[in-house]
């Protein structure tokens, strides 16, 4: 099996190569051998002799297994030893010190494995970086000679000019061979980090070429093909651990850490670490959620386009503390549908009390009822953000002065009279058990003023409806059970204007989701704070662009 796996060595050794961007393939290894060499001579020799002891000593102890062996994840560290210590390799003591740093660098990396991989971290070049440290450290205490640290033999590029303009070419050639989405993003990100750093320094471009050659391309690259590939907040992820790179290299910069020592790949290994933990330990938290950050582009597109935001909400918004009134939750369901139809309450006693019975214990039920933070967050949307707000609720605990809220199918804590539509206060007491209540106006019979089975949507609700809906950008459904009769009629209308819908709480029964549409699934009252949050920081546009509730 030893025999077997020692003929891989030479696919392994270009892989570990490919390693040292993230990258798992032959020929980009090959590319970016040859990159070093470009830069080196003697540092691709000892990177090389280093890749076949790491990959070697690791087969043999089994540290990884066969798997990452064959990846080529074992050797890149020991690339980076020999790197460093490439152009010193050739005397006895530099020979010495490229041994003794390889060896730290196969027990560090055992250890460290040990330690970062049960809890889903890499190791990345940490290894190699700590080793390094702790022979230049170890040096520079006991007085060995400090100058000769760092290299006491000179580079030996291949070409006299243009080594170095050739070796980024090479590397970028082997990024894009792979991932060329991804490197084009990572050129344009390391180009402004190491403009952004010039400027702010002083220094000149290439003096900078740890951090924008270096540094911010690797923390942006490796979280966006590798460690966080199929996660939808990728590019969030990787800007940021590029902007924290960016931060720990300034930070050494500016604290004079450099004069113990370069910052090297010291900036990257921080930052990537702190990101993997931040966004593995708060992936389920709404913010880092890429639904929601749809939202807010689109929240952000309306406001600039001045378009309308309308809003429908359903029974969800309670929680289940009341029942859901257009699936008719709130009857009794051994009687029949159709005993509370409007036409029934009108020719039979019988059932005018059924109906009594039914909404006056809906009313009980909705007197006990106080706001909760879902209704302060509608109002708070309403207030800054919404043009309309609908709803299939009847307890009117939706209320706001400013703005009117349109109850799709009344209100269960008024009555109204059937001739002329003047609306009353509940009796105290339950009247309607003894006898019929009628209008003190005109003496028509009242009814509570809740839609019944056969009535339709008020016609001001409805004329309101369609106003909004002409002139709406996006359209939020709120803890929509079902599609009922007017939701249907919201959504069949923001479907034919190809009006997104961000569906929130949860997504309606038998309703199938559209590209164009979100869905925020989980607590409402959490999606909303959230909302809101961006929505008072998009306020002060409405100064900038002629946009009106």
């Amino acid at each position: 099996m030893i025999n077997v796996n020692f003929k891989n060595h030479f696919t392994v050794q270009w892989r570990s190569f490919a390693q040292l961007a993230f990258l798992d393939r032959q020929i980009s290894g090959f590319f970016i051998f040859l990159a070093i060499a470009f830069v080196s001579v003697w540092s691709a020799f000892a990177a090389i002799i280093a890749v076949l002891i790491n990959n070697s000593l690791s087969l043999i102890i089994k540290d990884y297994t066969l798997q990452e062996w064959r990846l080529g994840i074992a050797g890149y560290n020991g690339a980076i030893i020999g790197m460093y210590w490439g152009d010193s390799i050739l005397s006895i003591k530099g020979l010495c010190l490229f041994l003794i740093t390889l060896l730290v660098c196969l027990f560090l990396e055992f250890r460290l494995r040990a330690l970062l991989i049960p809890r889903q971290l890499p190791v990345l070049s940490l290894p190699a970086m700590l080793s390094i440290l702790v022979i230049v450290l170890t040096i520079s205490i006991f007085s060995f000679d400090p100058n000769y640290l760092f290299f006491t033999g000179k580079a030996v590029p291949i070409l006299q000019t243009y080594s170095r303009e050739i070796a980024i070419i090479l590397v970028v050639s082997a990024m894009a061979y792979q991932y060329p989405l991804a490197t084009l993003q990572t050129l344009g990100v390391s180009l402004v980090g190491g403009l952004i750093a010039q400027w702010f320094t002083g220094l000149n471009f290439y003096a900078l070429v740890d951090l924008w050659a270096i540094n911010l391309p690797l923390a942006y690259f490796s979280i966006k093909t590798l460690f966080l590939k199929h996660s939808s907040l990728s590019t969030l992820a990787a800007t940021m651990n590029t902007l924290l790179a960016g931060c720990i290299w300034f930070f050494w910069l500016i604290t004079g850490l450099e004069q113990l020592s370069a910052p090297l790949l010291f900036p990257f290994i921080l930052s990537s670490l702190i990101t993997l933990i931040f966004f593995r330990r708060y992936k389920d938290h709404n913010l880092l959620q890429s639904e929601l950050w749809r939202t807010f582009q689109l929240l952000l597109l309306n406001r600039l386009k001045a378009k309308h935001c309308v809003a429908i909400t359903g029974s969800g918004i309670r929680k289940g503390a009341l029942p859901d009134y257009p699936s008719g939750q709130w009857l009794d369901p051994k009687v029949p549908i159709t005993s509370y139809t409007l036409a029934e309450f009108k020719a039979s006693k019988r059932c005018r009390y059924l109906y009594w019975k039914a909404s006056y214990d809906y009313y009980q039920q909705a007197l006990t009822m106080n706001k909760n933070n879902i209704d302060k967050q509608l109002d708070s949307l309403l207030n800054y953000y919404l043009s309309g707000l609908f709803t299939e609720t009847v307890d009117s605990l939706l209320t706001n002065e400013q703005h009117p809220i349109y109850e799709c199918y009344g209100s269960i804590k008024n009555l109204y009279c059937l001739d002329c539509a003047q609306q009353q206060a509940w009796p105290p007491v339950p009247l309607w058990l003894q006898r019929d209540l009628h209008c003190q106006h005109c003496s028509g019979l009242l009814k509570p003023q809740i839609l019944a089975a056969d009535e339709n949507i008020d016609p001001e609700c409805y004329q309101a409806l369609q106003t909004n809906m002409a002139n709406c950008g996006s359209l939020l459904v709120i803890g929509v059970p079902a599609v009922t009769p007017v939701v249907s009629m919201i959504i069949e209308n923001a479907n034919a204007n190809k009006i997104p819908i961000i569906f929130i709480g949860t997504l309606p029964s038998t309703y199938l989701l559209e590209a164009k549409d979100i869905q925020l699934t989980g607590d409402i009252a959490n999606w909303l704070t959230n909302i809101n949050w961006f929505t008072n920081i998009l306020h002060p546009l409405k100064w900038y662009c002629k946009w009106k509730k």
